[in-house]
């Protein structure tokens, strides 16, 4: 089986498969009119991986392993020697424009539209940037700005082009806090340290982030993954990437996991506002019931 083959057997639908080692992203049948779904071939051709975002927990491996002669495994060594030192040069150039792009923004100091139809106020926004009417959220990994989240007023998430987002992460930090809780989005992370008053949090930005930036972490004291409950995805197809990735998180950090449950929302923030006066109570008392001692 092909590639392409093997991505539309899996529910994906790729308009022209490109093999150059980067992720694409493509429409999948359950949702056509979207980029649900993404793929990566290897330059070689010979090795790739595809994931449907609303459906996989992790990517589909797929390879090739047809023999191939000396000669053309020379000659495709150095092209592909040759492409990662372009993708390198390109790579550095994105991250520069980025961050002189970071150093023009304004700070964001007052309300803002999305935050405030989030039922949230600017608690733990610290470092949080304004791009037009779009909030601007640095992207850390190991002490380096890498890349840049942007949210729009309608809650749309945009990342910088050509920067990696791997392992990044935004930390909202809090003097003497007795736990760090880890979280997908940005908008979670803000009802989480606005609720759980002895925290710091650790947003991650996506699912699969969340165990990338849990493998990268050493955490002492107690600790605990924020999960999203993805229960729509579990009662339509069986999975639910957002607890499944809590556990794989918290497993690789040695902590426990919390989630929110019985809501029609998925995270914290939407437990927040469904829960109603009692939330913040419930909220707080879910995630410390959750925490874990991580020595």
């Amino acid at each position: 089986m092909t590639f392409d083959q093997a991505m539309m057997a899996h529910g994906l639908i790729p308009r022209h498969v490109v093999g150059d080692g980067k992720w694409h992203r493509c429409p999948t049948e359950d949702k056509p009119r979207k980029k649900n779904g993404a793929y990566n071939l290897w330059i070689d051709g010979r090795r790739g991986y595809f994931i449907n975002f609303a459906t996989d927990v992790e990517a589909v491996e797929w390879r090739d392993d047809t023999p191939m002669a000396p000669r053309d495994r020379r000659a495709m060594d150095e092209r592909i020697k040759r492409l990662r030192q372009q993708e390198a040069a390109a790579r550095a150039q994105a991250v520069r424009r980025m961050r002189e792009h970071w150093e023009s923004l304004p700070i964001l100091t007052e309300w803002h539209a999305y935050i405030e139809r989030k039922g949230l106020s600017l608690r733990g926004c610290k470092g949080v940037r304004l791009e037009g009417d779009d909030l601007v959220i640095p992207m850390y990994r190991g002490g380096s700005l890498v890349s840049l989240q942007n949210i729009t007023i309608d809650g749309q998430k945009l990342y910088r082009k050509g920067c990696s987002t791997r392992g990044a992460s935004f930390v909202m930090s809090r003097t003497r806090s007795t736990v760090t809780c880890f979280v997908e989005g940005f908008a979670t992370g803000l009802a989480v340290f606005q609720t759980v008053t002895n925290a710091s949090v650790v947003v991650c930005f996506d699912a699969q982030n969340l165990i990338s930036v849990a493998q990268d972490t050493k955490v002492r004291g107690m600790a605990v993954v924020c999960a999203d409950n993805d229960w729509e995805t579990q009662r339509d197809r069986g999975i639910n990437k957002g607890v499944e990735n809590g556990r794989k998180a918290a497993e690789a950090l040695g902590c426990g996991i919390a989630y929110p449950e019985g809501i029609t929302g998925t995270d914290w923030a939407d437990a927040l506002q469904e829960w109603g006066d009692r939330g913040p109570a419930k909220v707080r008392m879910q995630i410390m019931k959750g925490a874990r001692l991580v020595i």
